[in-house]
């Protein structure tokens, strides 16, 4: 067969491939997310199985993976009993206020941010800040609020427990095989690829590896710093806001904002009775607090991450952030560099030869060098 036919044929089973991947997404992304899992729990398996002895004998490959699942739920069902009490306490204090004394207290601490909206166009004639707050408040915390989400939830319970079984079904062989992953990807290449596969999947999964754990500390870090200056202010539910704020860091560059969005709206919720004049200075110190943190983040503990893992520019990291925002929003953000490593790995091991992928990838390089 002629290298012409030959490549013809490999495109159109490419196509294919992604065709059948488009229309099973939800399974293949089950497969991935159990896939980043499988690479977080490996060093939790490793200790398992290394470490836990029961007398003379060591676990096993399949107790190692059992324990280690179990562990990533008692730390969801953890997180969730520590805020979730917190968060549903908020809701109802909310769906119990009077919106319209509300706005009424609104109105002068906004007086001056209300003239300047009106200058600039973003409120018409009428119409307030204080008044748009009490619209906007009294149509999300209604009081028929937690009823209204409890009905959405139980709508959502059958998708969410499809994707948990699932995950965690396909997350268990991953763990028990540590090459099962790898198979798959050789079952679906021809042969004279497998060692490029090979090579790409191995280091695709050290750096994810690497920047997953690296950013799993980030957060701890960041939400550790967060609650512990909150705390030193005596502002309500530090470790509430500093828990959220680190998961809020996650998205580049607009995260602090939501952080610093968050830990106001959590802050006013707990102190409705508290005059404004005295609860201002509590919320500049919330968003100061956010500021110098976020500042200690991204001059230390961000580019140590990236410097380790993800060996990209900081610059081509900003375009490719924007780029994943205009395809995917938010999620397109979180998601973007992760995606991004994997694809130069793919450029770097398939398409080495180009000038641009030469130059995109020369970093990746220096990390084998290193």
């Amino acid at each position: 067969m002629s290298n012409l036919n030959r490549n013809i044929l490999w495109f159109i089973g490419a196509a294919l491939l992604i065709a059948i991947g488009y229309y099973f997404s939800n399974i293949v992304m089950y497969i991935l997310i159990a896939w980043v899992l499988s690479m977080l729990g490996r060093p939790i398996m490793i200790f398992l199985q290394k470490r836990v002895r029961i007398k003379r004998y060591h676990l096993g490959p399949t107790g190692a993976a059992l324990l280690t699942i179990m562990s990533f739920y008692g730390l969801i069902l953890g997180l969730i009993m520590l805020f979730v009490p917190t968060i549903v306490e908020q809701a109802r204090n909310l769906s119990t206020v009077d919106y319209e004394a509300l706005g009424e207290k609104l109105k002068e601490p906004f007086f001056h941010l209300d003239r300047q909206m009106h200058q600039i166009g973003l409120l018409s004639d009428g119409e307030s800040l204080a008044t748009r707050t009490q619209e906007l408040l009294s149509t999300w915390f209604k009081p028929t609020l937690v009823g209204d989400f409890l009905g959405t939830f139980i709508s959502a319970a059958g998708n969410v427990f499809v994707t948990l079984a699932s995950v965690t079904f396909i997350l268990f062989f991953f763990l028990k095989e540590n090459n099962l992953f790898l198979e798959i990807l050789h079952a679906l290449v021809p042969n004279e690829l497998e060692p490029k596969v090979r090579h790409a999947v191995q280091k695709s999964s050290n750096m994810l590896g690497r920047y997953f754990g690296g950013l799993a500390a980030q957060i701890f870090l960041f939400s550790l710093m967060i609650a512990l200056v909150l705390w030193f202010f005596d502002v309500k539910n530090a470790l509430l806001i500093g828990a959220f704020g680190g998961l809020f860091n996650v998205i580049p560059y607009i995260g602090p904002v939501l952080g610093i969005a968050f830990g106001s709206f959590i802050m006013v919720s707990s102190n409705l009775d508290t005059e404004f004049v005295l609860l201002w200075p509590k919320l500049l110190k919330m968003a100061g607090t956010f500021v110098v943190v976020h500042l200690i983040d991204s001059n230390l503990m961000g580019p140590a991450i990236f410097s380790k893992s993800v060996r990209a520019h900081p610059l081509e990291i900003f375009v490719v952030t924007l780029m994943a925002a205009k395809l995917g929003g938010m999620l397109g953000m979180v998601l973007g560099i992760p995606v991004y490593t994997v694809l130069r790995v793919i450029a770097h091991t398939f398409f080495k030869e180009f000038k641009l992928v030469q130059r995109l990838t020369e970093r990746l390089d220096q990390e084998t060098d290193t």
